[in-house]
């Protein structure tokens, strides 16, 4: 398995990989030379090297066709994910993988990426006008702006190469990256009621952030994240937290239903905003089980008089009439045919995504 140090093949035509091996306690790069295959990526040559000399070396992978994110890495020296990165790109080179850097070791090349997950729990989900009208109809320009920043795979490369995560032992400055494309695509959503500007000015830290755009040039989805998500944001956010203009004119005019006026607390999410009804609204009760119900009254005192929806496999029956408080419904979806209703409890049922 020898080889001239600094070359990327020998005279039987092999690649030569120096793997980080180590965990929390410490560790160091271990040299493989594996054989050169037309077409070869560096995970395959990690594959190689677990089948064949090192079987307990971890590594994260999935799909193998760089869309789940699983295997990024460190690859001489850039985040990058080990399945799309050939090994004929490094010509006369030693390839280097080791883990990423910005987060807690855990073995070889995986790391603990958890943190990103709480922070995910703490960005206010979509919140759509508590009247709109199901199913939401939007303008196509207006979906294809949405649409770029759902094609992220959570790999997780931005959040790495970001210098304020990576050079500094502290991420209670900054939600990185990742987030900011998060908040992003709820911001800009056409049917989105809430304001995350506190959230970004606060906990999010999107001031942070000083425009370097090396996140956007790791992305492999080539989302443009500084462009199309970072500086959009910065600019929301100084507009609501710093220009007086338009602080005096959200306070000389009403504010949207839903909208700031009820804004929750910095990172905390799930707040109810305040909601109209009206005969034939369909509600989400806060009681156990979370029932959808219809309202069949307004009473004077401001409760309402509802039926319950029931499923009983797929046949759906009422249950009341029954008083709730406004209090007790959690959203309110508005007028919806007896079709929309067992569309909308399947799919709030198995996909809903409220936190």
């Amino acid at each position: 398995m020898s080889t001239t140090a600094g070359t990327r093949k020998t005279a039987d035509s092999s690649i030569v990989l120096q793997v980080f091996r180590g965990d929390t306690s410490g560790g160091q790069e271990q040299r493989f030379e594996v054989p050169s295959i037309e077409g070869m990526v560096v995970l395959d040559a990690i594959h190689y090297i677990q089948a064949n000399f090192a079987n307990d070396l971890a590594c994260r992978w999935n799909c193998k066709a760089a869309k789940c994110g699983s295997c990024s890495a460190e690859i001489n020296g850039r985040p990058r994910l080990m399945c799309k990165t050939r090994v004929d790109e490094f010509v006369n080179q030693e390839i280097h993988v080791g883990p990423m850097r910005a987060f807690p070791l855990i073995k070889d090349l995986v790391t603990d990426v958890s943190w990103n997950y709480e922070v995910n729990k703490q960005i206010p989900g979509f919140t759509p006008p508590p009247n709109e009208p199901v199913p939401y109809r939007m303008l196509p320009e207006d979906t294809e702006r949405v649409y770029e920043y759902r094609k992220c795979i959570e790999c997780f490369l931005c959040q790495d190469v970001c210098h304020v995560l990576r050079n500094h032992d502290d991420k209670s400055q900054y939600y990185g990256p990742r987030y900011m494309v998060r908040i992003a695509a709820l911001e800009m959503h056409p049917l989105d009621t809430q304001r995350r500007s506190g959230l970004l000015h606060g906990k999010a830290g999107v001031g942070m952030c000083n425009i370097t755009k090396c996140c956007q040039e790791v992305c492999p989805e080539h989302i443009k994240i500084t462009d199309n998500a970072i500086i959009p944001l910065k600019e929301r956010m100084a507009t609501d937290v710093y220009d007086p203009v338009a602080r005096i004119a959200r306070k000389l005019r009403p504010r949207r239903a839903g909208a700031a006026g009820s804004e929750p607390q910095a990172g905390v999410a799930g707040a109810t905003n305040p909601q109209r009804f009206a005969v034939r609204d369909v509600v989400r009760l806060k009681t156990r089980g979370r029932r959808l119900a219809r309202v069949g009254s307004v009473l004077p005192d401001g409760k309402l008089e509802v039926w319950v929806l029931h499923m009983n496999g797929k046949v759906q029956h009422w249950d009341g009439p029954k008083v709730v408080r406004a209090s007790d419904v959690t959203n309110n979806y508005g007028p919806l045919d007896d079709v929309g209703i067992g569309a909308k409890l399947v799919e709030q049922y198995i996909t809903e995504d409220l936190e």
